[in-house]
C-alpha cells in the first residue's frame, strides 16, 4: 500500500510538471511551481527527484513508456488494411494519440525549440513511428525508399504537429494532407 501511495505521489508530481511546463515553458518551470501545482512541499518533491532535470527526464521516460506501446498497437491494428488505408489509419491513430497528449507534445516542442538538454532523453517515440511508417511503405516502394519516405512523412508530421500546437489547433485534421502530399505530390 505504501508503494502505491508513493507511485501515486510520483505520478501527481510528473503530471504537475507537465502542466506547468506546458503553461509556462520548460525554461520557466521551477521546482517550487511544480510542488505547488502537485500540492506537495518542495522538500517532499526532492524525496522523489533530486533536481528539475531528473524530474523532466522522468516525465519524458514516463510518457515514452506510455506512448510507444500504444503506437505499436496502432501499427498492429492497421496492419491488415490495404496500403493507403493502412497509412491513413496509422497516421490518424498517431496524431490522435498526440492530440490526447497535447500538453506533453507542447512540452516536447518547447524542449526542442529551446534546445533544453534532458538526460536520458531517447527518441523512442519518433523511432517507433518511423519504423511503423517504413513497414507500411516497404511493400509499395521497396526497402530503401520506404526508409527515406518514412523520414519525410514523419518529418512533415512533426512539423505540422509543432505548427498546430503553437497555434492551438487540432492535430488530427492533417492526415489527408500528409498522405495526399506523399502519394499525389504538392502540385497536381
Amino acid at each position: 500500500m505504501r508503494e502505491r501511495a508513493r507511485a501515486a505521489a510520483c505520478t501527481a508530481i510528473l503530471e504537475a510538471a507537465e502542466e506547468v511546463a506546458a503553461e509556462r515553458g520548460v525554461d520557466q518551470t521551477s521546482i517550487a511551481a511544480i510542488a505547488e501545482r502537485a500540492g506537495v512541499a518542495v522538500g517532499t518533491l526532492y524525496n522523489y527527484f533530486p533536481d528539475r532535470e531528473s524530474l523532466l527526464a522522468s516525465l519524458f521516460r514516463h510518457r515514452r513508456e506510455e506512448l510507444v506501446p500504444r503506437l505499436d498497437a496502432a501499427a498492429r491494428e492497421a496492419a491488415r488494411l490495404p496500403f493507403e488505408r493502412r497509412l491513413r489509419a496509422y497516421l490518424a491513430a498517431t496524431l490522435g494519440l498526440f492530440e490526447e497528449h497535447r500538453r506533453f507534445l507542447k512540452v516536447a516542442v518547447a524542449v526542442d525549440e529551446n534546445q533544453v538538454k534532458i538526460k536520458d532523453r531517447k527518441p523512442a517515440v519518433i523511432a517507433a513511428i518511423v519504423e511503423a511508417v517504413t513497414a507500411i511503405l516497404r511493400p509499395a516502394v521497396g526497402a530503401v525508399l520506404a526508409a527515406e519516405y518514412a523520414q519525410i512523412v514523419v518529418g512533415a508530421m512533426r512539423g505540422l504537429a509543432h505548427w498546430r500546437v503553437v497555434r492551438g489547433e487540432p492535430l488530427t485534421d492533417d492526415v489527408d494532407l500528409l498522405v495526399d502530399t506523399l502519394l499525389k505530390g504538392i502540385a497536381r
